[in-house]
């Protein structure tokens, strides 16, 4: 397994809404939560944080660095802003480190396939991510999806092919999904008749009543925002 990272924390006392003053100050706000205790707000370094998610620490155990607390803790949840691409909250977990846990962890594909050199097929990367079981302290930083074999159309990887970069694990998930595929180019031929095709379904369909209309107009749509 590779080294662990290091993490610096310290207590928080801002909390709410205040912490917006935190990320211009370039500090983001976390909590580190465990299983029948209250949460303990702390707050991290961006930039510490920042160089932890391109290190792929997400989903792993790190060093927790802080005044009360000096312990692995898995680095549980990073939420960033979808529309700046910023750092928003971490939320870190203590865990039993003799005890199995499940995480998401990152696929990676491996090696050149053939059917890419193919115009009239396409590569489709289905599963980004895999849960697994594993101790904390064996935790594997990627799973390896080796694609040299994929040549033809039905031509897959399955989750029981996945091997571990390191440490050791088994999956959660159903075995038997697929996680890379080879599946035909669509045509714009193809394209072209279904979009025909929609346009006989809606001109056989019903138009909508002036009732429907009005209630589709007055039905707010909802948006989640960061915290």
């Amino acid at each position: 397994m590779p080294e662990r990272h290091r993490l610096a924390a310290e207590p928080r006392t801002v909390l709410g809404k205040k912490v917006r003053r935190l990320r211009r100050e370039g500090v983001i706000p976390a909590n580190l939560v465990q299983a029948g205790h209250p949460s303990i707000a702390m707050q991290v370094s961006e930039r510490a944080l920042a160089e932890l998610v391109r290190a792929q620490a997400a989903g792993q155990l790190v060093d927790l660095d802080s005044p009360d607390i000096n312990e692995p803790v898995l680095m549980d949840q990073v939420e960033i802003d979808t529309l700046t691409n910023r750092l928003v909250h971490l939320t870190l977990r203590k865990v039993d480190l003799t005890k199995p846990i499940g995480v998401m962890v990152r696929v990676e594909l491996e090696g050149h396939a053939p059917a890419s050199e193919n115009a009239e097929v396409v590569l489709i990367h289905q599963l980004q991510e895999v849960e697994v079981s594993a101790l904390p302290t064996e935790i594997p930083t990627n799973l390896i999806a080796n694609i040299s074999n994929l040549v033809d159309v039905g031509d897959d990887v399955l989750v029981q092919d996945l091997r571990a970069a390191d440490g050791a694990y088994e999956p959660l998930d159903d075995s038997e999904a697929v996680v890379v595929q080879v599946t035909a180019a669509r045509t714009a031929e193809e394209d072209e008749e279904e979009e025909e095709l929609e346009e006989v379904l809606l001109e056989e369909g019903e138009e909508p009543s002036e009732e429907a209309a009005e209630t589709t107009a007055e039905t707010p749509t909802e948006v989640s925002s960061p915290q």
